[in-house]
């Protein structure tokens, strides 16, 4: 039974951190296309009215993606949760990056930045 619990987590983790990268993917993506919309208004010598609309929806997006974002951290927390729930919680199951605890400080940050 054991066996199946870490393939099954194994499984969900990849796919969860492959999400993950999804989204940070997009996000990078819809940046630069932030960065290019008033670039291309400039060189275009265009008004500023000029498709204001698309400006705030493609600004607008990114807000959401964020927001996407927080809600795949919050089901990876979960998904720990979970791990630890069934007896997995010593298990690293990948996807690379050290992990720190969101909203709360385990009072070593100081010392680990000064050494």
């Amino acid at each position: 039974m054991r066996n199946q619990r870490i393939a099954a987590a194994r499984d969900v983790a990849e796919k969860l951190h492959a999400a993950e990268a999804a989204i940070d993917e997009a996000f990078a993506r819809v940046a630069q296309l932030n960065m290019a919309l008033p670039e291309a208004r400039r060189s275009a010598n265009l008004s500023a009215v000029v498709a204001q609309d698309v400006f705030s929806r493609a600004a607008g997006s990114m807000q959401h993606l964020a927001a996407a974002r927080q809600e795949m951290v919050s089901a990876h927390e979960g998904l720990f949760e979970a791990q630890t729930d069934i007896g997995l919680a010593r298990m690293n199951f990948g996807g690379g990056g050290e992990k720190t605890l969101t909203g709360a400080s385990n009072g070593l940050q100081v010392v680990s930045d000064a050494a």
